[in-house]
């Protein structure tokens, strides 16, 4: 398998260097974080994707010159997209390939235990988020408050005895959150950008604790 994967990575490299389609680099480039799911040692050979990216980058910047910055920066987060897709697939996959319903057991939710620096962070965020719908103008939100509250909530589940109960909490609390923005008429955009907020970081932490559960 490792001289198939070297071969695979040559073979990129190769065309890479000698095709004549500038237009065809973005797919490479977007190829190499997926090269190591087909490998035994996937963070291995993600770290040399990781550095060929980096590589390809800085040559694509450098034929396009200063005026193109911008598409090279596209490059860049698209890169990073596709490095989190990549983790992301190997983290399903290595947790779902160990899982058994045999196994997996879920108690009541008053069964754990619920640290009291848990419970007093979820009740600052909410503080936080209270004061930010009630206290703020209709037409525009404090983001500041919004980013701190969201970011609490996608946290929080990892420091309770229970994750997926930690989640419901934080997902229950931001439902009630929205519902009280929505009676107090907040501008949609800026409601909008509190679910966006908050929902966007939440994809993170299920990622970041599958992570954990599948590699350590």
């Amino acid at each position: 398998m490792p001289d198939f994967i070297t071969l695979v990575y040559i073979a990129i490299m190769a065309f890479y260097f000698f095709q004549k389609d500038d237009g065809k680099s973005f797919f490479i480039i977007m190829a190499l974080p997926f090269i190591p799911l087909f490998s035994d040692d996937y963070w291995l050979w993600l770290q040399l994707s990781a550095a060929l990216s980096v590589v390809l980058l800085i040559i694509e910047g450098y034929k396009a010159g200063p005026t193109a910055g911008g598409a090279v920066v596209a490059f860049f987060f698209f890169s990073i997209g596709a490095f989190g897709v990549s983790i992301a697939i190997k983290t399903a996959w290595t947790f779902f390939s160990n899982f058994s319903f045999s196994t997996f057991h879920l108690n009541n939710p008053l069964s754990y235990e619920w640290p009291t620096y848990v419970i007093v962070l979820y009740g600052l965020a909410v503080v936080l988020s209270l004061l930010t719908i009630f206290r703020s103008n209709k037409e525009s939100l404090e983001l500041t408050r919004i980013h701190i509250s969201a970011f609490a909530f996608a946290a929080l589940p990892h420091f309770c005895s229970s994750f997926l109960y930690g989640m419901a909490l934080s997902l229950g609390l931001f439902a009630i959150l929205f519902l009280l923005a929505v009676i107090r008429k907040i501008n949609p955009e800026q409601r909008f950008l509190f679910a966006y907020t908050t929902l966007g970081i939440i994809p993170g932490s299920f990622l970041l604790k599958g992570i954990i559960v599948a590699f350590f």
